[in-house]
């Protein structure tokens, strides 16, 4: 079976490198919480379904690209899917930035390998390249900063209104305020490199995995370990937190493990969980469908749609040939993206499009790099 090409066989620019003696204020992004418009969409939607409505899902997928190169690395964090819908994706030492509704792609390349790809906003994302962190403006084509503070790879990125915070092979979470660009604190407690991290909607909760078999919960306020989740025995890279249910948190364990969980984090206990019979490797919530997504390693390579609160498989879907070790929704959640070992980009559909609320940004569109 012969796939579409995802790299495109142009050269890759460079960002403009930093301009470190100007103003931070003016440079530094505005954060964006997820656009209103969006939900009340989805929020309309929902509510004109007709009871008794089933929506059908395609097995097959919809589009399968080729990433070449793409790291069989489990702790890495690679693939986001921006409320810009622009997919980014990170390729041994290259970033490749697509816009889904265009298909026109830039691509930019560093002396390190991306380690990690998160979105801050629809103009900025965050990379974690090598040990360094750095930020890139899409619409100005500039390096805002880059800084290095972890003494090894950075694996792990998310952020929370001005925070942003990295951790990976070093062990060490840091929380460095935007708006004043400086560290704000670090915390210590991972034994072994950190691969999930994910800030609860509200911003008050951190919470991260490791390889140690950790999850832990740290308070925003305090800034301070709040308390450990204590169950899993094999990595913890996915993790979620549920949109509707903010005390609600899930998690899954990696190869010795196998199980999804869910944690009511108010009190620490475990409400449920499910052996999922093969490792989690990503895990996303679908507040418009009130459902779970979930993909695993050997031996199935499945990506698994569950109903969110009772953990009751819906469906699976299956065309990697690898474990599927990263996954992203559509700002609209009518398309996932899936990234496995297998060195392939898949899309599946899982409902209709909403409307795209705001236009793209012009200055992306405006640059001639078609896929190939």
């Amino acid at each position: 079976m012969s796939y579409d090409r995802f790299i495109p066989r142009s050269k890759p620019q460079m960002f403009l490198q930093p301009k470190l003696d100007s103003n931070y204020q003016e440079l530094l992004y505005n954060i964006q919480a997820p656009s209103d418009n969006v939900f009340s969409q989805i929020q309309q939607i929902c509510e004109q379904r007709k009871i008794g409505d089933i929506r059908q899902i395609p097995t097959a997928p919809e589009r399968i690209l080729d990433a070449p190169e793409l790291a069989d690395d489990f702790y890495l964090n690679i693939l986001d899917w921006g409320q810009n819908n622009i997919l980014a994706v990170g390729l041994t030492n290259r970033l490749y930035l697509w816009d889904v509704q265009t298909s026109k792609m830039i691509q930019y390349q560093y002396n390190q390998c991306v380690n990690s790809v998160h979105w801050l906003s629809k103009q900025q994302i965050a990379l974690g390249v090598g040990n360094e962190i750095k930020i890139l403006d899409i619409v100005k084509n500039t390096e805002i900063i880059s800084q290095q503070y972890h003494q090894n790879r950075v694996s792990a990125l998310t952020s929370s209104f001005e925070l942003l915070t990295s951790s990976g092979r070093d062990c060490v979470i840091h929380n460095r305020d935007l708006r004043q660009n400086k560290m704000v604190n670090s915390f210590v407690k991972h034994t072994q490199e950190v691969c999930g991290l994910k800030w609860n909607p509200s911003g008050s909760t951190l919470s991260s995995g490791a390889n140690d078999n950790q999850l832990l919960l740290w308070d925003r306020r305090q800034m301070e370990l709040r308390t450990s989740l204590l169950g899993h025995t094999a990595a913890v890279k996915a993790m979620s937190w549920c949109p509707w249910t903010s005390s609600t948190l899930a998690s899954g364990g990696g190869s010795h493990d196998r199980s999804l969980k869910l944690w009511n984090v108010e009190t620490g206990c475990l409400v449920k969980q499910i052996d999922t019979g093969s490792q989690v490797c990503a895990l996303e919530y679908l507040p418009r469908y009130r459902e779970l997504l979930t993909s695993h390693g050997f031996s199935q390579f499945q990506v698994q749609l569950w109903k969110a609160d009772q953990l009751q498989p819906i469906q699976e879907l299956k065309g990697h040939k690898s474990r599927v070790l990263h996954m992203s929704v559509s700002p609209d959640q009518s398309m996932l993206c899936t990234a496995a070992g297998d060195e392939t980009l898949v899309f599946w559909r899982l409902g209709t499009e909403l409307p795209n609320p705001t236009p793209q940004s012009d200055s992306f569109q405006q640059k001639n790099l078609l896929i190939r």
